[in-house]
C-alpha cells in the first residue's frame, strides 16, 4: 500500500466512509487482528477503491452503493498478504477456530430497512441505533487460507 495522499473531495470521502463504510472498517479491524500490525485506514480505503474492491462513485455522493465492499476476500488479502475465504451464514451460526465474524444487523422502520455491520468486540459506530433497536440478520464468516511452509 502506498503512503496516504490527499485528494480533492477528501472530506466527502471521509463523510461517506463514516456513513456507509462499516463493513470495510470491520475488515480492516480483522486484518489488524490477524496480522498484529497497525493498518492505515485511509490508505487501505483508497487502495481498495482504486483496485475496485470497494465501490465508490466520487461523482455521486448519493450513489446507494458507495462503500459497498465488492470483494471482501481481495480486500483482506491486500492488507494481509494471505488469501481469504468469505461466506454468508445465518445469524445463529457459531464461529469455529480460525474464523472471523462480522455481524450484519438490521433495523426495520416504517418503509425502511437499515443495515449495519459490526464485530462482537468492534463497533465502527458508537451506540449504533441499528444494533440497539435491530437484530442480527446474518453474519459474514472470514477465514484465512493456511500459510504454506
Amino acid at each position: 500500500m502506498s503512503k496516504t495522499r490527499l485528494r480533492n473531495g477528501i472530506q466527502t470521502f471521509l463523510s461517506e466512509a463514516g456513513e456507509a463504510g462499516c463493513y470495510a472498517l470491520c475488515l480492516i479491524d480483522i486484518a489488524e487482528e490477524y496480522s498484529g500490525k497497525h493498518i492505515d485506514v485511509l490508505d487501505s480505503l483508497f487502495d481498495a477503491v482504486d483496485r475496485g474492491y470497494i465501490h465508490y462513485n466520487a461523482d455521486d455522493r448519493n450513489d446507494d452503493n458507495n462503500f459497498f465492499v465488492e470483494y471482501p476476500g481481495l480486500f483482506l488479502e491486500m492488507m494481509t498478504g494471505v488469501k481469504w475465504d468469505v461466506r454468508k451464514e445465518a445469524a445463529f451460526y457459531a464461529t469455529k477456530d480460525g474464523e472471523y465474524c462480522v455481524q450484519r444487523w438490521e433495523r426495520k422502520k416504517t418503509g425502511n430497512v437499515l443495515s449495519h455491520f459490526q464485530r462482537k468486540d468492534f463497533e465502527p459506530i458508537e451506540n449504533s441505533l441499528t444494533a440497539k433497536y435491530g437484530k442480527i440478520a446474518s453474519q459474514r464468516i472470514l477465514k484465512p487460507h493456511k500459510k504454506e511452509a
